[in-house]
C-alpha cells in the first residue's frame, strides 16, 4: 500500500506530466503555425520575403522546435519517473526496500522459463534470521524492523548484475541469481553472511543485539528441480537443515 508521502508525489509527477504535455502542445501549434505562415506566403502569395524577415522566422523556428524538442525530453523523463514510482509502490516492500513477494514470485518464475530454455544455471538463496522472534519478543518490533532495515541493506548491496532479492514474508528473503551455478551461490552467500554477521546490531538505546545471526540454504537449477516451486522448497529445505544444526551456516540442498 502507497504511503502518504508516495501518493504526494505521484499526484507531483502526475501533474508535472500534465503541465509540461500543456507547453508542448503549445510549442508545437506556434511551431505549426509559424511553417503555415511561411509556407502560405512564399508558396501561395508568392510574397516577397525580405533577407531580415527571412532571419528573424527562421530564429523563431528554431527555437520552437527546440522548445519543442525540450519539452518532449522533459515530458519522457517525468513519465519514466512516474513509472518508476508506480513499480516502487507496487512491487517493493516499504520496509525493507527489496522486493515484495508478488513481484519476487513472478520475475523468479520468469528466469527459471529462460534458464530452462536456453540451458543456463540458476540459482536461489532462502535466507532466514535466526533467533528473530526472541528478538521480537524482547525488544519489541521496533527492534525487529530495525534489524530488518539493515539487514535487507547488506542484502541489496550483495546483489551484482542481474541478480535481485525479495522478501518472501517477516524475517524470510530469498536471493535469485540467474547464470549462476551453485559453486558460485555458495561463494556469494558465504560473502553474504560475512557482511551480514559485520553488522553492528543494536537498539536505539545503545543495547546489542549481536545473538541474532543469520542461515541459508542454497538450491540450484539445473539438479533436481524441474519447477520453481521444487527450487525453492528445495532450498527451503537446506535451510531447515541449518537451523538443525544450530543456525549461523549456509548449507547447499544437496548436502547431507
Amino acid at each position: 500500500m502507497a504511503t502518504n508521502g508516495e501518493a504526494c508525489q505521484l499526484r507531483e509527477l502526475n501533474s508535472l506530466n500534465a503541465s509540461l504535455r500543456f507547453v508542448f502542445g503549445l510549442a508545437l501549434l506556434m511551431t505549426f503555425g509559424f511553417f503555415s505562415y511561411m509556407g502560405v506566403r512564399v508558396l501561395v502569395l508568392a510574397d516577397h520575403v525580405e533577407t531580415l524577415d527571412v532571419v528573424g522566422l527562421g530564429v523563431f523556428g528554431v527555437a520552437c522546435l527546440a522548445l519543442c524538442n525540450v519539452q518532449f525530453r522533459c515530458i519522457r523523463r517525468v513519465r519514466g519517473d512516474t513509472r518508476e514510482k508506480l513499480e516502487e509502490m507496487t512491487f517493493v516492500d516499504p520496509l525493507t526496500g527489496v522486493y515484495n513477494f508478488r513481484y519476487l514470485r513472478r520475475r523468479l518464475a520468469d528466469e527459471f522459463d529462460r534458464a530452462s530454455s536456453e540451458g543456463n544455471a540458476l540459482s536461489v538463496v532462502y535466507l532466514d534470521f535466526d533467533h528473530f522472534k526472541t528478538l521480537n519478543d524482547t525488544y519489541g518490533h521496533d527492534a525487529g524492523n530495525l534489524v530488518l532495515e539493515r539487514a535487507s541493506g547488506r542484502i541489496l548491496a550483495a546483489t551484482r548484475g542481474d541478480d535481485f532479492a525479495g522478501r518472501l514474508g517477516g524475517d524470510e528473503f530469498l536471493i535469485v541469481m540467474p547464470r549462476t551455478d551453485a559453486g558460485g551461490a555458495l561463494i556469494a552467500a558465504d560473502r553474504l553472511k560475512e557482511k551480514l554477521d559485520a553488522l553492528s546490531l543494536e537498539t536505539d538505546d545503545g543495547r546489542s543485539l549481536d545473538f541474532v545471526t543469520f542461515s541459508m540454504g542454497v538450491a540450484a537449477y539445473p539438479g533436481t528441480a524441474t519447477t520453481v516451486d521444487e527450487l525453492i522448497e528445495q532450498a527451503d529445505q537446506a535451510l531447515y537443515r541449518a537451523k538443525e544444526q544450530g543456525g549461523d551456516r549456509v548449507i547447499y540442498a544437496d548436502a547431507g
